[in-house]
């Protein structure tokens, strides 16, 4: 009775393991030369109102300034180049990787739970298999979450400091990229009232003078 039900179940698990994936590779397929107005999780967490999503502002990487994405980078997934989507937390002040935060973003809903950080990290390591490190970034500097309904570099800019993203000063920068870890409770003109931002934007501040 229980050896059959065991069996049920693994089938069952391997079955939505192997359709996740296969979506995952199909998405990253379809990522790796478009560039889509809206996502999963963004749909979700305008309660799947489109007409609340704010699009992003698409930017290509190559258009970013770099000591933004050296910052970004530095404090959100130092291994970036390193790793094959997934690295152990061993850094203190970030609870993922940039390809898990895409995955996150561009293949699921939102979660506070460990079977959606397992997804996530699935998805990542698939991801990593047919994307490359500068796509990967690229898709997460213009749809990771920067605030309540702010997605992407262009638009966190243009929100917090009505200027393009060329304009921003050293500080500002370093104030966009300290608060990723908590970006919808946490604005770049609060980030010291947050310990573990307030620690990064330390971090930034010294290293990148």
């Amino acid at each position: 009775m229980i050896l059959p039900f065991i069996k049920r179940l693994s089938i069952t698990i391997l079955g939505a393991h192997i359709l996740f994936i296969i979506y995952v590779a199909f998405s990253s397929f379809y990522l790796k030369w478009a560039n889509p107005t809206m996502s999963l999780y963004m749909c979700a967490r305008a309660n799947f109102d489109i007409n609340q999503i704010s699009i992003p502002k698409f930017i290509p990487k190559d258009a970013v300034p770099n000591d933004i994405q050296t910052a970004i980078i530095g404090v959100e997934d130092p291994t970036f180049q390193q790793h094959n989507g997934y690295a152990q937390a061993d850094h203190p002040l970030t609870d993922a990787t940039i390809s898990q935060k895409v995955a996150r973003n561009m293949f699921l809903m939102p979660h506070q739970n460990n079977l959606g950080k397992y997804l996530e990290t699935i998805g990542a390591v698939g991801m990593e298999c047919i994307l490359d490190k500068d796509r990967i970034f690229e898709l997460y500097l213009n749809y990771v979450e920067w605030g309540d309904n702010i997605y992407g570099i262009g638009e966190a800019a243009d929100f917090y400091y009505k200027k393009d993203l060329r304009y921003l000063s050293r500080t500002q920068k370093l104030k966009l990229a300290s608060v990723l870890s908590n970006p919808v409770e946490i604005e770049p003109s609060t980030y010291n009232t947050d310990k573990i931002i307030e620690a990064r934007f330390n971090l930034l501040n010294r290293f990148m003078q």
